[in-house]
């Protein structure tokens, strides 16, 4: 995830912002050297503070839309430790191999990190994923019951299946492939599934050759052309990953938000919502909040090239709630 179209991409660029906040670069460990920027607010006494946990491909500090969000957090009197995941900007790793349980430990660092600032209070840190790092923050949050509260921006909450074929539709569409051309690429991401679980490289191979001979290929030339290729150790690291446990487990206060269009390019918003909302009614979850913002897609502007204003009454009121009470 983590992918935005041409039009998104300009529009975030030539958004306008809040005044972004001083930084800090600080340094720390996982498995991996991990670096990072820290913006604190201006306050007196030590200030909740959060993890950004990045979303999916090459991410760090410099990435406009996770610095927007982290700015966004900071004017609210909220700390942040805006992160270069693993293997992007100065922090160590390979972000190409790594799995959701690398990174799951990545943000519990993060969390470490922060405990030892005496600007943070310690008892009110908490986890903001973007993206795909919505995948990854209710990990974390399930294995450190000292995270006090969990965000999670633009992420899905089905499958990596699932979600991959719904990316895969709208990238074929927006590519400008006929129907038959969409299909020939849906059929192409099951291939690459089979092969992950076992199957056949030559069927998967034969099936991707002849999509990169047609129409197709501008999209076919994003799935991996050899068994070397780095993709298949990520992909079968995660392609089972479902979140749906680890929603169900997860104790601490919640806040999703989602763009209602973001249908049409990353998420499924409707069965996300649904999924997620069960996972929590099953379990007697009340601490929570659930929001699709109208009009708004995955980097959650509307057509005034701001936050959605839904999204942001509702995160005023459940950061009062739960996390600057």
């Amino acid at each position: 995830m983590h992918r935005f179209s041409i039009a998104t991409l300009a529009f975030l660029l030539t958004a306008s912002t809040a005044e972004a906040a001083p930084e800090e670069d600080v340094r720390y460990q996982s498995d991996v050297s991990l670096a990072a920027a820290l913006l604190l607010p201006e306050r007196t006494g030590p200030s909740p503070a959060a993890v950004i946990v990045q979303g999916s491909g090459s991410s760090d500090r410099t990435n406009a839309w996770a610095r927007s969000i982290a700015d966004l957090f900071v004017a609210r009197g909220v700390a942040v430790l805006l992160t270069d995941k693993r293997g992007s900007g100065q922090s160590g790793g390979d972000w190409k191999v790594a799995g959701f349980d690398e990174l799951a430990k990545d943000a519990a660092a993060g969390v470490d990190y922060l405990k030892s600032r005496k600007e943070v209070d310690s008892r009110r840190i908490g986890l903001i994923g973007l993206s795909q790092g919505g995948w990854i923050v209710p990990m974390a949050a399930v294995r450190r019951p000292d995270v006090a509260f969990v965000v999670n921006l633009s992420g899905a909450t089905v499958s990596f299946a699932e979600q991959s074929f719904l990316e895969m539709r709208n990238t074929a569409r927006q590519a400008g492939l006929s129907a038959d051309g969409v299909n020939q690429i849906i059929e192409l991401n099951k291939a690459a599934g089979r092969y992950i679980l076992g199957g056949s490289w030559d069927d998967y191979a034969a099936m991707r050759a002849a999509a990169m001979k047609g129409a197709a290929k501008p999209v076919a030339a994003g799935f991996p052309d050899s068994k070397a290729a780095p993709a298949w150790t990520f992909l079968r690291k995660v392609g089972a990953h479902d979140p749906t446990a680890y929603w169900s487990m997860v104790e601490q206060p919640v806040f999703i938000g989602l763009g209602e269009r973001d249908e049409e390019d990353n998420v499924p918003v409707g069965e996300s919502v649904r999924r997620v909302e069960h996972a929590f009614g099953a379990t007697g979850k009340k601490n929570y909040d659930v929001v699709v913002a109208p009009g708004a897609g995955h980097a959650l502007w509307n057509e005034k090239r701001e936050f959605a204003p839904l999204l942001i009454e509702r995160l005023d009121a459940w950061l009062k709630q739960y996390v600057k009470n």
